[in-house]
């Protein structure tokens, strides 16, 4: 089969409209939110790193009427291990994909605002999750049944850190709505992030572990322009069901403990 995996006709035309774009990729490139997070969540050699914490999440469907999204990152990850690129990056299993809606706390991070307020700084990261899952349970959190996204065109999906779909609200109303739900989630949760009002929605493909050659980062923003336009295809508006207060060990498992 060619490199042009046999697209259904629009699929392939919308491909090469992205591809197009490549030429303007690298100064589409969002510098790297965080660059430690490959060395804080993986080893060097690409093993999955202890880096346990809590989380508000919405899991890409896997059966049913919203699992188109799933079925493109499924053809995103059977592709990537053959990329001149991939030995460089520690992909996350399927399992695992969602978009994050907050960032929560993390055992690793107990700085002023990334701690829950009001929690001491040695509690256990058990004792900070059922604190947390508390506080959410009771605290005045509305929360909406479905979430819709759609695919971010001005963000290349690469970022030095990772290599991820980059997501924005369908439209201005789900905008103002998911802002301010961040909002009431950090008073409630006593969590605010320096990036609270910045964030970039995605899914995370995975973690680059080694940096990528000129060549090989060319080829990797060649990618991310066809997958993101395959994605844009397929699935022109991403459905999510309702949010989920999630508790981790790893970024290999993000395990429900109940839907918000």
């Amino acid at each position: 089969m060619s490199d042009s995996r046999a697209y259904p006709r629009r699929e392939f035309f919308a491909a090469g409209a992205a591809a197009a774009l490549l030429a303007a990729a690298p100064a589409m490139a969002k510098p790297a939110s965080n660059e430690r997070d490959a060395t804080r969540k993986f080893f060097p050699d690409g093993r999955v790193h202890p880096f346990a914490g809590n989380t508000i999440i919405c899991h890409l469907d896997q059966q049913g009427p919203r699992s188109s999204p799933f079925d493109t990152m499924l053809d995103i990850y059977r592709e990537l291990p053959g990329r001149n690129y991939a030995r460089k990056l520690a992909l996350l299993p399927p399992s695992s994909y969602h978009m994050t809606l907050f960032g929560g706390a993390t055992d690793a991070n107990r700085a002023p605002g990334q701690w829950p307020r009001d929690v001491p700084a040695d509690a256990s990261i058990a004792e900070c999750n059922r604190i947390v899952g508390e506080r959410l349970r009771t605290g005045p959190v509305a929360s909406p049944a479905e979430i819709r996204m759609k695919v971010d065109t001005s963000d290349s999906g690469y970022d030095g850190n990772t290599l991820r779909i980059p997501l924005a609200p369908r439209d201005a109303a789900e905008a103002e709505t998911l802002s301010a739900l961040r909002d009431s989630w950090s008073d409630v949760v006593g969590v605010r992030s320096p990036r609270h009002d910045e964030y970039q929605f995605h899914i995370t493909i995975g973690y680059l572990i080694r940096p990528l050659s000129p060549r090989e980062t060319r080829d990797a923003l060649a990618d991310m322009a066809s997958w993101k336009a395959r994605m844009t295809s397929r699935s022109p508006i991403i459905e999510f069901g309702r949010p989920e207060y999630c508790t981790f060990d790893d970024m290999f498992a993000f395990k429900r403990q109940f839907f918000l």
